[in-house]
């Protein structure tokens, strides 16, 4: 299985988060999962543009991002208000393909919110959050009624949060399609 674990950091112990990191795991078995790529991007101030971006080795063609794509889910990781205080990695979000239609293409993506319940303690799945694709065409058609904005409501400015950064999750096609072609004889989630 393949899936996106992002982390959002504040410059310090106080202000607002302006950092994104970007980790593209590859899940083995029968060993610890593999970080494939990392991609680094720095929020403006206004946050409404990335003003650095630093890739890490990526091989060409291996993942199909743009500039804007990078920008559009990194203001949207800040705006779930999930951050951690500088050099902390508590937090995370964890994005994945939780299932996949006839076609083997996704047709639900699940954010999995993360966070230690005791000071050094393992990360403990705190809520989550998914999108739904009825006929695998790449059009997220329905949302959990999730508060991933943490402001208290859940309201439709949650729902687009979630389609921003699954829309571009499935751009980027951070799955297998050819370990999920097998889909009629899987019961659960497509598992590479």
């Amino acid at each position: 299985m393949r899936y996106l674990k992002a982390y959002a950091q504040a410059k310090d112990c106080k202000g607002p988060a302006d950092t994104v990191i970007l980790q593209f795991y590859q899940h083995h078995s029968d060993c610890p999962d593999e970080l494939v790529y990392e991609v680094i991007a720095v929020v403006a101030d206004t946050g409404d543009k990335l003003i650095e971006l630093r890739l890490g080795d990526i091989a060409p063609g291996a993942l199909d991002m743009d500039k804007h794509q990078l920008e559009m889910f990194a203001i949207g990781v800040l705006k779930l208000n999930w951050f951690n205080a500088a050099n902390h990695r508590q937090r995370t979000l964890t994005l994945y393909a939780d299932y996949f239609g006839k076609t083997g293409r996704p047709n639900a993506l699940k954010l999995d919110f993360y966070e230690p319940m005791v000071a050094g303690g393992k990360a403990s799945l705190v809520y989550t959050a998914a999108a739904y694709d009825a006929n695998s065409d790449g059009v997220l058609e329905s949302f959990t009624n999730s508060d991933v904005d943490r402001n208290g409501v859940a309201d439709n400015a949650d729902k687009e949060l979630i389609r921003t950064l699954c829309t571009v999750f499935l751009k980027w096609a951070w799955f297998d399609l050819q370990a999920c072609r097998s889909w009629s004889k899987q019961e659960g989630p497509c598992v590479i």
